[in-house]
C-alpha cells in the first residue's frame, strides 16, 4: 500500500468533498446572525445560532462513531453531505427563528458526521509516511473553503437577496456528497472498529493520550480560533476603518493559505514538534504582547504573525489523530478525540467575550495566549511518548 499510494487518489473522496463542505460552512456563519436579526432578535440571541452550530458538531461526534461502525466511512460522508443540503434548504424556507436553530443543529450534525468519517479513513488509507503532506494538504483545503465559500455566498446574495445564501450552502453540501458518491465503494471501504462505536470505553482506556496530546490539540484549535475572534475585536478597539480590516484580513488570510503545504514539508523532514511547539510559542507570544498593538502597523505585523503560525500547523490535528488511532477502536478514539478539539474551538469565543467583559479585550488576549504555553509544554513532552515520529533518513 505505501509504495502504490498517490496522493492524487484522494482528490475526489477528500480533498474536493472538503473543499467543498468547508466552503459550505464558511457560507453559512456569516449570514446566520444576519437572518436571526432580521426575525427581530437581538446580537447575543443572533450569536446563539452560530454556537448552536459548533455545539451541534461536538455533541455528534459520538455518534458520528457509532454510524461509521454500522454503516462504513462512505455512507457516513454521504449522510453528513445530505444533512448540510437540507440544512440549507430549511434555512432558505425562512421559518422563523427556531428553524434556523435547527438548520443550524443539522449543519453541525452533519459537519461531525463528515468529519469522523473522513477522519476515520484517512487513518486507514494513508501511510504513516505520507500522512504529513497529505493531511497538511486537506489542512489546505480548510482554508481554502473558508475563503471561497463567503465568495460564492456573496455572488448568490447580491444577485438573489440573503436567503439565497443558503441555497449556496445547499449547492456546495450536494456537490460534496456527488463528489464523494462517484468514488467507487472498494476505494473507500475499511475494516470496521471492533467496539461498536463504544467512544467511552476506548476513552477510558487511552485517557492519558487524551489527556496531553488530546488537549494541546484542543490548545492549538483555540489558539487558531482566538485568532478569528480576538482581532476582528481589537480592529474595532482601534477604531480601523472596515475596509481596511478586510484588506487585513484578506492579505495576512492570502498568507495562510498560500503557506499552508510548509507545515506537511516540516513534518515530513524534521517531525510533528516544529509544526506544533512553535506554533503554540507564536501565537503565545502574540497575545501575550497585544497590548502593544496600538496603531495599524502593529495590527499589520500581529495579524501576519498569526496567519504565519496558523500555516505551520495545517494538518497538526488530522496527523496526530491518525497516529493516536488504535487499529481495533479507530474510529471510536477519533470521536473522543475529535471532542477535545471541537471543544477548543467551541470555548474560544466564550473565553474572549467572557473575560474582555470583566478585564478588557487585551488583557483577554493576554489570559487565553497563556493557554498556548501550556500547550507547547504538552506537545514538547507527550510527543515522543505517545505520538513519536517517523522519519525518513
Amino acid at each position: 500500500m505505501t509504495d502504490n499510494f498517490r496522493k492524487r487518489s484522494l482528490a475526489a473522496p477528500i480533498y474536493l468533498p472538503s473543499l467543498l463542505i468547508t466552503g459550505a460552512e464558511g457560507a453559512l456563519l456569516p449570514i446566520l446572525p444576519v437572518t436571526a436579526v432580521s426575525y427581530g432578535f437581538s446580537l447575543a440571541e443572533a450569536g446563539i445560532v452560530a454556537a448552536v452550530l459548533m455545539i451541534g458538531t461536538l455533541v455528534f461526534e459520538v455518534p458520528a462513531s457509532y454510524l461509521t461502525n454500522r454503516i462504513g466511512e462512505r455512507s457516513t460522508m454521504l449522510i453528513g453531505s445530505g444533512l448540510g443540503v437540507i440544512a440549507g434548504v430549511l434555512a432558505f424556507l425562512d421559518l422563523g427563528y427556531f428553524s434556523l436553530l435547527i438548520a443550524a443543529l443539522m449543519f453541525g450534525a452533519g459537519h461531525a458526521y463528515f468529519g469522523l468519517a473522513r477522519h476515520s479513513v484517512l487513518a486507514e488509507l494513508v501511510p504513516v509516511e505520507h500522512r504529513p503532506k497529505s493531511m497538511s494538504l486537506l489542512g489546505g483545503m480548510f482554508r481554502g473553503g473558508m475563503a471561497i465559500g463567503p465568495i460564492i455566498s456573496s455572488a448568490f446574495i447580491a444577485l438573489y437577496g440573503v436567503q439565497a445564501g443558503y441555497l449556496a450552502v445547499a449547492l456546495m453540501c450536494l456537490l460534496a456528497g456527488v463528489s464523494v458518491f462517484t468514488v467507487p465503494v472498494h476505494k473507500l471501504t475499511t475494516p470496521p472498529s471492533g467496539l461498536g462505536g463504544n467512544v467511552r470505553q476506548v476513552a477510558k482506556k487511552y485517557a492519558k493520550q487524551l489527556a496531553t496530546l488530546g488537549v494541546a490539540s484542543a490548545i492549538i484549535n483555540a489558539g487558531r480560533t482566538i485568532r478569528m475572534v480576538g482581532l476582528p475585536l481589537l480592529a474595532i478597539e482601534l477604531a480601523l476603518d472596515p475596509a481596511q480590516t478586510s484588506f487585513i484580513f484578506g492579505v495576512t488570510g492570502f498568507l495562510d493559505f498560500a503557506l499552508f503545504y510548509l507545515s506537511g514539508i516540516v513534518m515530513d523532514k524534521f517531525g510533528k514538534f516544529w509544526a506544533s511547539v512553535p506554533t503554540l510559542l507564536a501565537l503565545g507570544v502574540t497575545y501575550a504582547f497585544s497590548f502593544l498593538v496600538i496603531d495599524p502597523v502593529a495590527f499589520w505585523i500581529m495579524a501576519a504573525v498569526t496567519a504565519l503560525a496558523n500555516a505551520m500547523s495545517a494538518g497538526i490535528n488530522m496527523i496526530l489523530g491518525a497516529d493516536m488511532a488504535p487499529p481495533g477502536s479507530r474510529s471510536e478514539f477519533l470521536a473522543a478525540y475529535r471532542i477535545l478539539t471541537s471543544g477548543g474551538v467551541a470555548i474560544a469565543p466564550v473565553m474572549i467575550s467572557g473575560l474582555t467583559a470583566v478585564i478588557g479585550l487585551a488583557s483577554a488576549l493576554a489570559a487565553t495566549g497563556l493557554l498556548n504555553f501550556v500547550g507547547a509544554y504538552l506537545f514538547w513532552k507527550y510527543l515522543p511518548i505517545y505520538a513519536p515520529d517517523k522519519l525518513k533518513n
